[in-house]
């Protein structure tokens, strides 16, 4: 019977990517051939095993169990062979690059790191003086949300533009105060047919009376951080004081998503004095928003680690939390 005749015939299978032969699947010398051709010419069917071996249970397709260990012992052989043989270096090669120890940084305290970072500021302008104290709370949780706002003794060195939503005598008192927008019921209306683009203003200061009319434009000026709030001084009826403090560098700042309070404390401009009390007015007040409920930290888990960098410069100088401490301790305020 021809078929019967056709199925004792060993099947076979084209291996020319690796061997360029063809040979019967079922024959244990093909295997073993297979297998050293595969060795020979580098082929891999998988990720390597021990000593450079692919590992037994990866076999090629229609490969047998004699296949698979010929080409594990004759990988591991090649992998000895090759472990064993002197190393020929080109004579192009360029030197081996010398092992360097990394010092770590060190801890500066407050007058050394002001100092660092102004001798490392490399801008043509005037660049900021930003702090970051990482603090040991849950952001998360509604009762450790780290939020205030302090005005420097020294300002910012920044142009600020305050916005004011008032009517009547508080508006001309915003203006003769310094505001640059003034307005009320058609101020909200610009702000809600133009969008973000009919903002132009940095900061903004609300009366009570303003605050109902103002949640049409609430989700406009909330992401961007100009809603006005009471926790903040920005909601009140004394709106001349608030638009002076915002024109003589008040400073807002909340702990992020990962427990970091980012301020701005000056420029690189000002003398090391002027920097080293707006960080401890900035850092005091950080002590004094520390949460007292349950589960919050104490004074020792509280702070974690600060730093003081500027927009452009070489990295950040680590501060002293001991020198911070003092520092504003010693601050009259």
């Amino acid at each position: 019977d021809d078929r019967r005749r056709d199925a004792r015939k060993p099947r076979t299978r084209r291996t020319r990517a690796c061997t360029g032969a063809r040979a019967p699947m079922g024959s244990r010398r093909a295997s073993v051939a297979f297998a050293r051709a595969f060795a020979a010419r580098g082929c891999s069917a998988s990720a390597t095993g021990a000593n450079g071996a692919p590992p037994m249970t990866m076999m090629l397709p229609g490969a047998t169990t004699s296949f698979a260990r010929a080409f594990a012992s004759t990988a591991s052989l090649k992998a000895v062979k090759r472990a064993d043989a002197p190393l020929v270096e080109s004579a192009n090669a360029p030197d081996a690059p010398e092992r360097i120890d990394v010092a770590f940084r060190d801890v500066l305290d407050v007058k050394r790191a002001v100092a660092w970072v102004k001798a490392n500021a490399r801008a043509t302008f005037a660049e900021s003086v930003d702090m970051s104290v990482h603090l040991g709370v849950d952001p998360k949780r509604s009762d450790m949300i780290v939020r205030g706002a302090v005005s420097l003794p020294h300002g910012t060195g920044k142009t600020v533009r305050v916005g004011v939503f008032a009517e009547g005598e508080e508006a001309e008192e915003a203006r003769r105060a310094g505001a640059i927008v003034v307005g009320g019921d058609e101020l909200i209306k610009t702000i809600k047919d133009g969008g973000s683009n009919a903002i132009n203003f940095d900061a903004c200061v609300g009366t009570p009376g303003m605050m109902p009319k103002m949640k049409e434009i609430a989700r406009i000026l909330g992401p961007r951080g100009l809603m006005p709030n009471p926790k903040l001084g920005t909601v009140t009826a004394d709106v001349g004081a608030a638009v002076k403090a915002l024109l003589g560098g008040r400073v807002e700042f909340r702990a992020e998503k990962n427990a970091i309070v980012h301020a701005m404390v000056g420029k690189v401009t000002f003398e090391d004095e002027q920097l080293e009390e707006n960080i401890a007015a900035v850092f005091k007040k950080i002590l004094e928003l520390r949460p007292k409920g349950k589960g919050a930290p104490n004074a020792s888990k509280y702070l974690k680690k600060a730093y003081l960098s500027s927009t452009m410069g070489r990295g950040s100088a680590k501060m002293d939390l001991a020198s911070l401490t003092e520092t504003a301790a010693a601050y009259q305020g």
